[in-house]
């Protein structure tokens, strides 16, 4: 057979083949042909029509995702203005808003960068206008690069709510504690001697006076005027401390949480007078002094190191006691003198108890 006769009998097979295909047939055999031509450009066409299709969208304004934070930070403004109408609130609100959370719609170009602080979230006590329990919203700003917020959790809290009160002229004092042996501290001079304080009325009408405690530890023990500032509580009738955060403590209208102390330290010695007292002329007759008692038998006194280094006894008014006629035990008050003008006297009398007895008959 020749060539032509042959690829005419190979044509006409191929013609046969093709006349018994069916329609699906054919269709199967042009996808595989399509798939199995150029399949790498096909894929690439697939790819970049995906990211331009997400590029179009994320410049979509008009799309949005909802995107939710967590334990938002809460503003709370109008306090003063609220205090200023007299109401305060004792409730507390920071503890209460700790774990706000809201949702926001935010647009696709800015999801990666909306933050809650956008948002502003915040509550407005300048709108309570009442005491009792009272319901306070959570209220937020719309931005317009980061969306609207759609939800909030919780949306509004309950806070009680008390009349907001002043008192003025709560006496302040301070109390020492155990002065180291050696050394004299005058009474503390206190500036502000009287403060303000404003609060729940509740709170403010127990308060009695404010007390501070001057710790001796914390003094450099030297002669000289010492000024320390020193913390106070606030106390009610019974001494007990009044403790409430919601208490403004005010001194020419500047808050304050401690006092200036003012006091003066001056060295002490201890002087015997056993020895400085002596009787004169004779008690009555068919008597005998049986004792002499003395009290106290050591005087203290507080005065400046110079003063203090010249004595070398206390000085009395005087040292003799006069026991002309004396029948019974008689008590004798002796003044001490001051050394100087400033020196300090622990005790400014001295009591002589001069015992007088009947002698025995011999």
């Amino acid at each position: 057979m020749s060539e032509t006769e042959k690829t005419e009998t190979e044509k006409t097979e191929t013609e046969k083949t093709e006349s018994r295909q069916t329609p699906w047939d054919i269709a199967l055999e042009a996808l595989h042909h399509v798939i199995t031509h150029n399949l790498w450009m096909k894929v690439l066409a697939v790819a970049i029509s995906v990211v331009l299709w997400a590029g179009l969208i994320s410049q979509d304004e008009t799309l949005t995702r909802e995107k939710t934070f967590n334990d938002v930070n809460v503003s709370i403004n109008g306090a003063d203005t609220m205090r200023r109408n007299g109401y305060i609130v004792t409730s507390d609100l920071e503890t209460m808003l700790s774990g706000v959370s809201i949702t926001a719609a935010v647009p696709q170009k800015q999801y990666e960068n909306a933050e809650a602080s956008a948002y502003n979230v915040r509550v407005d006590l300048s709108k309570i206008n009442g005491t009792g329990i009272q319901e306070v919203r959570l209220i937020n700003s719309n931005s317009s690069t980061y969306g609207r917020v759609v939800n909030t959790s919780p949306s509004s809290v309950q806070v009680v709510v008390e009349d907001y009160v002043i008192r003025q002229k709560i006496p302040v004092s301070v109390n020492v504690g155990t002065i180291p042996d050696g050394w004299y501290m005058s009474k503390p001079e206190v500036d502000p001697v009287v403060i303000t304080v404003a609060g729940p009325k509740s709170v403010v009408e127990t308060i009695l006076r404010a007390k501070g405690y001057l710790d001796p530890s914390t003094i450099e023990w030297e002669e000289g005027t010492v000024l320390t500032p020193v913390s106070f509580n606030l106390v009610d009738r019974s001494g007990e401390i009044v403790n409430n955060s919601l208490v403004q403590i005010t001194s020419d209208s500047t808050i304050i949480d401690t006092v200036l102390a003012e006091t003066q330290i001056l060295p002490t010695k201890s002087f015997d007078v056993t020895g400085l007292i002596e009787t004169y002329n004779s008690v009555a007759k068919g008597y005998e002094i049986a004792g002499i008692r003395i009290s106290p038998e050591t005087i203290r006194v507080a005065a400046t190191g110079d003063v203090l280094e010249q004595l070398s006894d206390i000085p009395l008014e005087s040292r003799k006691i006069n026991v002309k006629n004396l029948k019974e035990t008689t008590k004798f008050q002796l003044k001490v003198l001051k050394p100087s003008e400033d020196a300090i006297l622990y005790n400014d009398t001295v009591t002589v108890t001069v015992e007088i007895s009947p002698k025995e008959e011999e």
